[in-house]
């Protein structure tokens, strides 16, 4: 039997080599360019008037001098003092920290006309675990200010739950964290006196120092108005809309854990893989075992990952790739399985033809392989 020509000459197997390792830099190297185009100095206390995307039935209200003279209106300010216990699982998370609402005498006067006690006038719309939940005021009563209006502040401490986590771009993710301050009395409503929360325009501290959470970066903090329609007529005859004002603090993952953690790791299984077919034909039991490894480390790999992360009903960024890299897998296991069987079969005098046909094969297998990586790695990113 005549011995087979090498599967790859040295210089495919380089060119191979330094493929996957710009595969890699591809990948950082779209992360790096986006962290660029953020602002080198992000003050995350800054008040925007809009926010990106508000729920079903919630309606986004453009700040306005108008919107103040046309309704009644109570100004109110927060200032996040610190953020714990963060449960991705469980999507929920706890704070502390200071409200404070200002009115002029107008609503003081509908205060009094509904029988409602200043402290009475919100709660939370996200909170959950109210038996271990704070939120009263300071003083007894509100205070006069220069001005005529009124304020009261309050303290509170509460779990809350996020809604508007989004692990699209795991482990690149951007966390959202929203507290969400509504109007509770049903005389508030927009059908009744249409009462308007509102952020106070000098409200300029958000987030206090201790505001950050392990991990992760404050990116932006926003404090918005919206109109929320509640789900039930609560004895109307139409679905009362309430008044809110919402804090919400965006946080971007740290870039190099992830990488670290995650990608890297699975980076080197798919070199592995690639790699694979460069190895002697003859050597036949050694090929197979390699794609049948890699699978198994795969699955371990991606149960790790999802261990840290709630039931979704999307995949993340992650998945795609893991996703691939088992598709890839089992595509080098039948490709080799093909190669053996057509090498064994083939008549003596077939045999060498036969190799550079399977070295052909093993060599569109690679760079197909490899494409198919790149494509998935952006066409991922880029779904949102």
């Amino acid at each position: 039997m005549q011995r087979l020509m090498p599967r790859l000459s040295r210089t495919k197997v380089l060119k191979l080599f330094i493929a996957i390792l710009l595969t890699i830099a591809l990948i950082v190297g779209i992360r790096a360019v986006l962290e660029e185009k953020k602002p080198q100095s992000v003050n995350p206390n800054t008040v925007q008037q809009m926010m990106d995307g508000p729920s079903q039935g919630d309606e986004d209200i453009e700040m306005a001098e108008k919107l103040a003279s046309d309704h009644p209106v109570i100004y109110t300010g927060i200032h996040l003092e610190k953020i714990y216990e963060l449960n991705l699982n469980s999507r929920t998370f706890t704070a502390d920290g200071e409200i404070w609402l200002e009115w002029l005498p107008d609503v003081d006067t509908l205060l009094q006309r509904n029988g409602t006690n200043p402290a009475d006038l919100i709660t939370f719309a996200n909170r959950i675990e109210t038996w271990d939940s704070v939120l009263e005021p300071t003083t007894d009563e509100p205070r006069k200010l220069a001005n005529g209006r009124r304020q009261l502040l309050f303290h509170f401490s509460s779990r809350f739950y996020d809604d508007a986590v989004d692990f699209r771009r795991d482990p690149f993710d951007v966390l959202r964290v929203p507290i969400i301050i509504e109007l509770e009395p049903l005389w508030t409503s927009k059908q009744e006196t249409d009462l308007r929360l509102l952020p106070e325009p000098s409200n300029n501290n958000l987030v206090g120092s201790l505001g950050s959470l392990s991990g992760y970066q404050i990116k932006k903090a926003r404090f918005t108005p919206y109109m929320r329609q509640r789900s039930t007529s609560m004895g109307t005859w139409t679905r009362p809309q309430f008044s809110q004002a919402r804090l919400e603090i965006t946080y971007q993952s740290n870039l190099w854990p992830g990488i670290v953690n995650w990608i890297i790791p699975l980076m080197i299984i798919n070199s592995i893989v690639l790699m694979a077919p460069s190895v002697e034909g003859t050597l036949s039991d050694v090929r197979l075992a390699i794609p049948s490894t890699a699978l198994l480390t795969l699955i371990f790999l991606q149960q790790s990952y999802h261990s840290s992360l709630p039931k979704l009903t999307y995949t993340t960024f992650l998945d795609d790739l893991f996703t691939m890299s088992y598709l890839i897998a089992m595509a080098l296991f039948g490709l080799f399985t093909w190669g053996s069987n057509t090498y064994t079969a083939a008549p003596a005098h077939l045999k060498d033809s036969t190799a550079i046909k399977i070295n052909r094969a093993d060599t569109r297998f690679q760079y197909i392989s490899l494409t198919l990586l790149i494509l998935t790695a952006i066409i991922s990113w880029g779904r949102r």
